[in-house]
């Protein structure tokens, strides 16, 4: 096989393609290949990386919307729902259930959708790239499948032709709930109202207004028009020689005839003058109005093939937003007309770029003060603020983008490659962008005042600028409602009698084929792994431990990072005053805001941005893996840095962690305002996490304590600090949390990857900072006592969609139980609740899921159009697995599914933080190989009869929590009146 890659030439034909260019990236330890297939023109592009075992296959198809319907998402979803080989419901979530897939998805983007899957096992990956191609050339694209994933009309449940029409739909729902959240909507109508003229200013997503629109005929013909090899982009990375990916393809384009090539999709026209508009977002009727809008100023720039440009706006962004020192973010912040920056920056991968400065926590009469004072910044600091000293902070900031190995490394790579690739461009200069990044640094040099031009020439002086004012309205949500309910009502009263029952007729038909189980000769046309194919044991991460002084470690990983360095430092917090817990988040924002002592929070932040990649603070809540008895509080500082700025990057890690200085009032009220600001708007895109914490904290002291720190009494705790008068307890509080952080000698362990020629000054800074922390005297855990009768809580705020949860005690993950449930968690996700609430329910999405260390079992969903529905389908679970004849082969593809965490690619900054968690938490390898094998070892009576004894022994404390609109709610409650839902409002109860 060797033999046959190195035979491969530019001019070269193999398997029906010829070679066009082969390209060396030595800083990506790659090399890239670009063919065409002669026959039906597909371009193939092969990132060869011998040294990386996650292979990636993604197929890339142009789609720009020409509506507002949504078509491009409905059908990025449908064609996942069978096809000509594989001609079962979904192979998508089958091959989800028992593949070891490192990554498998499909996102639409707004002009273009993408299907990339990518696995560490070489027949895995096969598969997958077999399931994914046929899905995109060959979808069975069914009726019932459009009606499912887009939209279709029903009669409301358990009523028939005599109730009320109802919309359901899984994309539709999906953008419902897009819809409602303040940040996202912003961000589209930020992008969108750039661009109206072209295909970037209509929602690729759907606005869920015009989705109920589309026919199923416009969806079969926009698949035939835009899913052609001759418009396909495939990319292909990792070790996998090249010769292997060109006969799997060749074999599968050969029945294609080459077509014209896509169409160009047009860019917009420029203005010759600014434009504004004005939107508002649903407000709850008791939420208050003031500081509650949003406003953007939105610039198109230039376009995004433009690689020189593109660099040079990377730093202009990191010179205006990039750190808490920047000019915008301080001059917005500073003026107190709004409480925090949010979509900020600048905007590329696209065939056109933007750069983007808002602002939340502010009011709407505000929007033109807020534009004249960025302009007048933007002016003052074109003509006199652009220090060499910033620049070089800037350029740094970028080295960081380009350097980094990240999680998902492959579908990064895919990104870059797309940006340019998709718009008739070169592919490979994003990914030689340390070569652009030195020429523009050339170009500064020998002109310092560019990047003061471009400001001028793209921001200060560009008439093509948008404003976008958002503002909140308590009636806009009812009125929605309401004008949704009058449509349907009027259209099933022009109806016929003959239509009113083909509805029924319809919604019966597509019933019957959601309840109809995949037979056994459709699953058996999928390939599939078995448990024998999968490694025996799990990956380890190659750490050493290095015992420095008493009290301290220190974790060196040999994972290669590329000139970027990774550090995390852990205390130990369980001698910190129950009294304090609640005020470590605020903490944690303290600590990338903050100054420190002899400076401002101004120098700290320039210091941050010049020698650092970001610091920051954490906290966790988790029980010991091996020993339930043992509570684990920790505090994690995190920080990363290039070779050449080891030593300043630790002085500032040292300054931080030891020196933050909290006394400064005026700079606290605005960390407390922004996070206020960012808690509102994440109350309805983050409405699931505070449901799960809100039901399960009541079943462990790990819960009830992750609560307090993440859940609703944070969100309340920040609404009433911000709004005191004195901040005088909050700085006592936080200087207490700050000493006794300072006093954690008896628990510092610290965890590096990198280069090994920065270990000696590491060493030396951590064995100086442990002996400056002096010793401490841990206090006891608070006790913890279970709630005794179970709860049911409807927590209330404006939103157009549900998160409904269920939670219940578990056993910790030393159970010998806990192997079993993690599988029968992943076979009820997959093959009942998902079934259940998404497919049927048309709710985005469902599960269950086992938290050994918090020692909880829940049931989620995931913008969801029901409540009372859903609640059903969890009461049913237990009779469910009680009749469920789990098979051996089910068994298996959850077996796979779950071990292939155990498999993960080991990425460097990944790594530094999983081998001092596993560390510190006490996953040993022996442990995890105990575990592993134990994960293998699950047999069918073992799984199912461990959930039943979950379920019998703990369903009746069952803990119920929906987060939704308080009307929603309220239906649920007229539902099911004699088990009502307790409603409070999230930010008024």
């Amino acid at each position: 096989m060797e033999s046959n890659q190195s035979s491969l030439r530019p001019g070269t034909r193999a398997h029906g393609f010829i070679v066009e260019r082969i390209s060396a990236l030595p800083r990506l330890g790659a090399t890239a290949i670009e063919l065409l297939h002669e026959r039906s023109g597909a371009r193939l592009l092969h990132l060869l990386a011998p040294n990386d075992a996650e292979n990636l296959f993604s197929v890339t198809f142009p789609t720009p919307p020409t509506d507002d319907t949504g078509l491009p998402h409905i059908l990025e979803h449908a064609v996942l729902g069978g096809s000509r080989r594989f001609p079962l419901k979904d192979p998508f979530f089958e091959m989800v259930k028992g593949s070891m897939a490192t990554f498998i998805n499909a996102m639409t983007a707004s002009d273009h959708t993408m299907y990339p899957v990518a696995s560490n096992v070489r027949q895995d990956f096969f598969n997958l790239a077999e399931v994914y191609w046929d899905a995109v050339f060959h979808p069975t694209l069914a009726e019932n499948t459009f009606k499912r994933e887009g939209h279709h009309l029903e009669f409301a449940e358990g009523t028939g032709p005599q109730g009320d029409l109802v919309i359901k739909g899984i994309v539709f729902n999906e953008m419902k709930g897009a819809y409602s959240t303040p940040d996202a909507l912003l961000a589209r109508l930020s992008s969108r109202g750039l661009m109206p003229d072209t295909p970037f200013g209509r929602d690729s997503g759907g606005d869920p207004q015009v989705i109920p629109s589309l026919t199923y005929e416009q969806f079969k013909r926009f698949h035939a028009e835009h899913y052609h090899p001759s418009h396909a982009k495939i990319f292909i990375y990792g070790d996998i020689p090249t010769e292997d990916h060109l006969v799997f393809c060749g074999a599968r384009l050969e029945q294609f005839d080459r077509r014209q090539p896509a169409p160009s999709i047009q860019r917009q026209r420029r203005w010759t003058e600014p434009r504004s508009e004005m939107w508002h977002y649903p407000a709850g009727a008791n939420d208050p109005l003031e500081r509650r809008s949003f406003v953007t100023i939105n610039w198109l720039i230039g376009p995004g093939t433009d690689t020189a440009e593109v660099a040079a706006f990377n730093v202009i962004d990191n010179l205006l937003v990039g750190s808490h020192a920047a000019p915008l973010r301080r001059a917005l912040i500073d003026s107190g007309l709004g409480e925090d920056l949010v979509h900020s920056g600048f905007s590329a991968g696209r065939l056109e770029t933007s750069f983007h400065l808002g602002i939340r926590g502010t009011d709407a009469s505000k929007a033109n003060d807020i534009l004249d004072l960025v302009l007048a910044t933007l002016r003052s600091f074109a003509d006199d603020g652009i220090t060499s000293d910033r620049v070089d902070a800037a350029f740094q900031q970028l080295a960081y983008r380009y350097l980094e190995i990240p999680s998902g490394y492959p579908l990064w790579l895919m990104n870059r490659v797309n940006s340019m690739w998709l718009y008739q461009a070169d592919p490979l200069p994003m990914l030689r962008a340390d070569e652009v990044v030195a020429d523009l640094r050339r170009r500064y040099q020998a002109d310092p005042q560019l990047f003061a031009r471009l400001i001028r020439e793209k921001l200060i002086d560009n008439p093509h600028r948008l404003l976008v004012t958002l503002a909140p309205d308590r009636d806009l949500q009812s009125r929605d409602d309401a004008a949704a309910a009058e449509y349907l009502r009027r259209r099933k009263q022009s109806m016929s009698p003959e239509q009113l029952r083909r509805i029924a007729e319809e919604q019966a038909e597509l019933a019957r084929s959601l309840d109809a189980p995949n037979t056994p000769e459709a699953l058996a046309t999928l390939p599939r792994l078995a448990v024998t194919d999968l490694p025996r044991k799990p990956r380890h991460i190659p750490t050493t431990i290095e015992p420095l002084q008493p009290g301290c470690e220190l974790l060196v990983n040999n994972v290669f990072a590329n000139g970027v360095n990774y550090l995390q430092i852990d205390l130990d917090l369980s001698h910190l005053p129950p009294a304090l817990l609640s005020i470590l988040p605020l903490y944690e924002d303290c600590v990338r805001k903050m100054g420190t002592r002899g400076e401002n929070y101004v120098r700290t932040a320039e210091r941050i941005a010049a020698h650092t990649g970001g610091v920051s603070f954490g906290v966790s809540i988790n029980a010991h893996v091996q020993d339930p008895a043992r509570t684990l509080r920790r505090g994690r500082f995190s920080i990363k840095f290039l070779d050449e700025k080891a030593d300043e990057a630790l002085r500032v890690l040292h300054d931080v962690m030891l020196d933050l200085d909290l006394g400064d009032p005026a700079r606290l009220r605005d960390v407390l305002l922004q996070a206020r600001a960012s808690n509102r708007s994440q109350i309805v895109s983050g409405g699931m996490s505070l449901a799960l914490r809100h039901a399960a904290r009541q079943f462990s002291a790990e819960a009830a304590e992750d609560e307090i720190l993440n859940g609703v009494p944070h969100v309340r705790l920040i609404e009433r600090l911000a709004a005191a008068p004195s901040l005088d307890a909050t700085i006592e509080s936080l200087e207490a949390i700050r000493s006794s952080l300072r006093s954690g000698r008896r628990g510092m362990v610290a965890s590096f990857t990198g280069s090994t020629g920065v270990l000696p000054r590491i060493r030396s800074a951590l064995a100086a900072w442990n002996a400056r922390m002096l010793d401490s005297t841990a206090t006891a855990p608070r006790d913890f006592a279970a709630s005794a009768a179970p709860r049911r809580e409807g927590l209330a705020a404006a939103m157009n969609a549900s998160y409904c949860i269920q939670a219940m005690p578990a056993p910790h993950l030393a159970s010998p139980r806990a192997p079993a449930l993690v599988v029968a968690a992943r076979i009820l996700s997959l093959d009942y609740l998902l079934e259940e609430i998404r497919f049927k329910g048309t709710a985005y999405g469902a599960g269950c899921g086992y938290h050994g260390l918090q020692r909880t079992w829940t049931y989620h969903s995931y913008r969801d159009p029901w409540i009372t529905r859903t609640l059903n389908v969890y009461a049913a679970v237990a009779e469910h697995v009680r009749s469920a004849d789990w098979s051996q082969s089910q068994v298996d593809r959850a077996i796979i599914g779950t071990a292939k965490s155990a498999e993960r690619p080991i990425r460097p900054a990944e790594a530094t933080s999983t081998a001092l968690w596993r560390h510190v938490m006490g996953e040993s390898r022996e442990w995890r190989q105990t575990f592993h094998e134990a994960i293998l070892g699950s047999t069918a009576e073992g799984v199912k009869n461990a959930a039943l004894e979950q379920l019998q022994a703990n369903g009746p404390a069952t803990a119920t929590c929906v987060v939704s609109s308080r009307e929603r709610i309220e239906k649920a409650n007229g539902e099911s009146p004699e088990n009502p839902l307790q409603i409070e409002e999230i930010l008024t109860g």
